[in-house]
């Protein structure tokens, strides 16, 4: 996540939706002056010196509310990006599997095949996408929920909104091929049935 205290917005980072590429176009905008300065001083000794992430980078809304204050957390335009689940699901083992620095590259790596990774990982609870933008009740805690799939329009839209002209790089492409490629008629219908709920509520199809 980010957090701008003197452009007043809140980046909610749901992890393999460009939170990267976000990340790195808004980060100019958190920083003051001040900071910009100390940061650049203290790389020239190879030293990270700002954090424009005060809080843990894949916090939900209803956590980082939590945190703040349900009156501060309001005063900020909040966003986040969502993402075909089915996209989605081929996103984040690709990433496990390239990713050697990853926790579960191992494990994943380990896999004869996507299909397997499937069956491991939904053998454990789920997480949503719209628990890191809904509260328990289904309340939409964010301003505004762009799309993976019209990201350019939509960071346009937040820049907008937030006063700023920023450049959107690409980063962390893991996909290599098309998402579709990865499925057959029994992972489409698992997909279907244990992401549900993000597929109903974001309107979601495997296309």
């Amino acid at each position: 996540m980010l957090i701008s205290r003197k452009y007043r917005f809140i980046f909610i980072h749901v992890y393999k939706n460009a939170g990267s590429s976000i990340t790195s176009a808004l980060k100019p905008f958190v920083q003051s002056k001040r900071q910009k300065i100390a940061d650049s001083i203290f790389k020239i000794f190879g030293i990270s010196h700002f954090d424009p992430k005060p809080y843990p980078s894949h916090i939900s809304a209803m956590d980082l509310m939590s945190k703040m204050g349900k009156k501060r957390f309001g005063s900020y335009f909040k966003f986040g990006i969502v993402r075909n689940p089915w996209d989605w699901e081929v996103s984040l083992y690709t990433y496990m599997l390239k990713n050697k620095n990853h926790p579960l590259h191992g494990m994943v790596k380990g896999f004869k095949n996507f299909d397997e990774y499937l069956e491991w990982r939904y053998s454990k609870p789920v997480t949503y996408q719209k628990d890191f933008l809904f509260s328990e009740k289904n309340e939409q805690l964010v301003d505004f929920i762009g799309r993976f799939e019209k990201l350019s329009d939509d960071f346009n839209k937040i820049c907008s909104h937030i006063g700023i002209s920023a450049t959107l790089p690409r980063r962390n492409i893991s996909n290599i091929k098309p998402y579709q490629e990865y499925y057959n008629k029994k992972t489409i219908e698992l997909v279907r049935k244990k992401l549900e709920p993000d597929i109903r509520l974001f309107k979601y199809d495997f296309e």
